[in-house]
């Protein structure tokens, strides 16, 4: 896995979502910017959490124009049953062979080899704005964090030259 940064272009994807349908990076960034959230399963008590506080939060992201996109190793089935019991307003996207989760977040001991929570916003350009990979996967970034450094990450993205 090699090492992303801000401002290098986010790897293409396409991972069915809760439903089984596609969802393709580049097709979600014609509507704006793209928060990736990568977590590492569906109903574990910190990963319930921090999807909740998301979703209970959901207005505000959008507010700022960025779409959400939850991902995990789980399957579709699993997506299916997380999103219908906890009634998430955004995807979460199945990727079992976590071949995105290696491109952009990659695995850890801390995880139990399941997917780094980390979090990577997509500008509507296709290159990333923001990045942030927790040390530790009992913590994340709460809505409120991660809302202002989103704004931030934006912000700069606004007023840089073109």
């Amino acid at each position: 896995m090699a090492k992303l940064e801000v401002g290098d272009r986010a790897p293409e994807f396409e991972l069915p979502d809760a439903s089984g349908r596609p969802v393709r990076l580049s097709q979600t960034l014609e509507r704006g910017p793209v928060l990736l959230v990568f977590y590492p399963g569906d109903f574990s008590p910190v990963c319930t959490r921090q999807l909740c506080s998301y979703r209970d939060s959901y207005e505000r992201f959008v507010s700022l124009g960025v779409q959400m996109l939850g991902i995990s190793d789980d399957t579709i089935d699993k997506h299916r049953r997380f999103t219908e019991e906890h009634h998430f307003p955004f995807s979460l996207l199945a990727d079992p062979q976590r071949e995105v989760i290696d491109a952009y977040a990659g695995t850890g001991m801390m995880s139990g080899g399941r997917a780094h929570r980390a979090y990577f916003l997509v500008g509507q350009d296709g290159r990333l704005a923001y990045i942030f990979v927790e040390k530790v996967s009992v913590f994340y970034r709460g809505a409120d964090e991660l809302f202002d450094a989103l704004r931030a990450a934006l912000q700069v993205r606004a007023q840089a030259p073109k």
